[in-house]
């Protein structure tokens, strides 16, 4: 494991880890990538959907000004 990598244990159902175990296999990866990936994943859509909250509260707080802007 190299020095940017950090170990975790992850307890998983049995459905749930037979299931990830499969994903894993038709993509052709580890379990341990298809954790990661999925981490990944769900890490970004979340940056991107508290960037969309935000710009969407600017709007509404600053909707006459942007309206101002837009003329």
């Amino acid at each position: 494991m190299s020095a940017t990598q950090r170990s975790v244990n992850l307890r998983l159902g049995t459905d749930t880890h037979e299931r990830l175990k499969a994903a894993a296999e038709e993509d052709g990866n580890s379990v341990n990538t298809e954790i990661s990936n999925a981490v990944t994943d769900f890490l970004e859509r979340r940056q991107t959907q508290r960037g969309m909250a935000r710009v969407k509260e600017t709007m509404a707080r600053d909707s006459s000004l942007l309206a101002r802007l837009a003329e």
